[in-house]
C-alpha cells in the first residue's frame, strides 16, 4: 500500500495504541491564554496552521513569545524562528514576563532587565549579580524559572537570506530529536521566510510558505503558529485589520486552522462609548483585542480583549470577552 494511504483500520490502532501507551504523546499545545485555549479547543492542536496577525505595535511578537513560553512551562517544547528580534532580546524580554507574572506590579520594567545586559556603570559581574543591580531579586527569580524550562524553548534566530523551509524542516527535526516531542513551531513572521522561487511573484511566494508550513504541522504531527503581515489595504489608516488584508490573502484565508487579528482596543471601539467618558479612549488604549477570524475547533467572531503590561513584555493571561461595540472600520483621529 501506498505509504500516504493509510486505512481506517490501522488509524483506529493508533491512536489506541497511542493513548494507552504510558508516555502519551502530546496533541495540544495550551497557548496559557485560558479563554482563548477554550475557544479553540484546549490549546494550539497537532497537525494545525495558526496565523496571527495585526497592525504594526500591537504586540504580536510579544504574544507569540509568551504562548512559546507558556507552552514550554506546561511541558512542551517550542521553537521560535525570530526574523525580527536576537535571541538575547527575547531572553531580556522572557525575564521581564517572568518577573511580572511573580510580582505583578511590584516587577521590574523591562528596562530595568535591558540594562543589566548592557553592563553600563555597574561593578563587575555575571548577569545574576548584574540583574540583582538593576532589576532586583524579582529579576533573579524570574532567571530560575526560566531555568526550568529552558532546554524545552530554543530559538532561531532567522534571516532572510538563509532560512527557506528547508532550514525550518531541519531545525525542527533537530528540536524534536533533542527534546523527544514535536515541538510547537512559531514563525515570526511568515513573509519574511525565504522562498525557494524567486522568480514568483509575492502572492505565490506566499502561498507557496503557507502550504509548506502546513504541510510540516501535518507531517511532525505539530501545532505551526506563524505571524503575518497586512497588505496595503490593512494597514491604512482609520481601517480595522481583517482576515481579507493578510498578504497573500488568498491562501492565508484557506490553509490555516485558526485565524487571530490583533487591534488596539481604542482603534476598534464604536465612537458611541467615547461620547460620554472622556478617558475612556486613554483606558481603552490599555487593552488589546484579539478576535477569532477562523476558528476549525469551534465559533468565530469572537472578540477577547487582554491588558497590555509592555512595561513588563506581555499581556495579562486572564481576559475577557469584549463587553463594548466594535466596528467594522479603525476609529481614524
Amino acid at each position: 500500500m501506498d505509504q500516504k494511504l493509510t486505512s481506517l483500520t490501522s488509524v483506529v490502532e493508533r491512536a489506541d495504541a497511542r493513548l494507552r501507551s504510558p508516555e502519551a504523546e502530546v496533541r495540544i499545545w495550551p497557548t496559557g491564554f485560558p479563554m482563548l485555549d477554550d475557544a479553540i479547543g484546549g490549546g494550539f492542536r497537532a497537525g494545525a496552521l495558526n496565523v496571527i496577525a495585526g497592525p504594526q505595535g500591537q504586540g504580536k511578537t510579544t504574544m507569540v513569545l509568551q504562548m512559546c513560553r507558556n507552552a514550554a512551562a506546561a511541558g512542551c517544547s517550542a521553537v521560535l524562528f525570530s526574523f525580527e528580534l536576537e535571541a538575547e532580546v527575547l531572553l531580556q524580554r522572557l525575564i521581564s514576563m517572568e518577573a511580572g507574572l511573580v510580582g505583578g506590579t511590584n516587577a521590574p520594567a523591562i528596562s530595568n532587565i535591558r540594562e543589566a545586559f548592557d553592563g553600563k556603570a555597574l561593578d563587575a559581574g555575571g548577569l545574576p549579580e548584574r540583574l540583582m543591580a538593576t532589576a532586583g531579586p524579582l529579576a533573579i527569580e524570574a532567571l530560575m524559572r526560566i531555568g526550568s524550562y529552558s532546554d524545552r524553548l530554543v530559538i532561531h534566530r532567522s534571516t532572510t537570506a538563509m532560512t527557506d523551509m528547508g532550514a525550518i524542516t531541519d531545525c525542527v527535526k533537530e528540536v524534536f530529536a533533542d527534546t523527544g516531542q514535536p515541538p510547537l513551531v512559531v514563525v515570526d513572521y511568515l513573509q519574511k521566510v525565504k522562498p525557494t522561487d524567486m522568480s514568483a511573484s509575492d502572492e505565490q511566494q506566499i502561498t507557496l510558505i503557507t502550504q509548506q508550513l502546513k504541510d510540516l504541522a501535518i507531517d511532525f504531527d505539530t501545532p505551526v503558529l506563524a505571524v503575518s503581515s497586512a497588505d496595503r489595504d490593512g494597514l491604512k489608516p482609520g481601517q480595522r485589520m481583517r482576515a481579507r488584508h493578510l498578504k497573500g490573502s488568498t491562501a492565508l484565508a484557506y490553509e490555516p486552522d485558526v485565524v487571530m487579528i490583533i487591534n488596539t482596543k481604542s482603534d476598534i471601539v464604536s465612537r458611541d462609548h467615547l461620547v460620554y467618558d472622556i478617558n475612556g479612549l486613554d483606558r481603552f488604549r490599555e487593552y488589546a483585542v484579539l478576535t477569532l477570524e477562523k476558528n476549525r475547533q469551534g465559533s468565530t467572531g469572537l472578540d477577547i480583549e487582554f491588558r497590555k503590561k509592555f512595561l513588563q513584555g506581555r499581556f495579562d493571561i486572564d481576559g475577557t470577552l469584549v463587553a463594548e461595540r466594535l466596528v467594522e472600520e479603525r476609529i481614524d483621529g
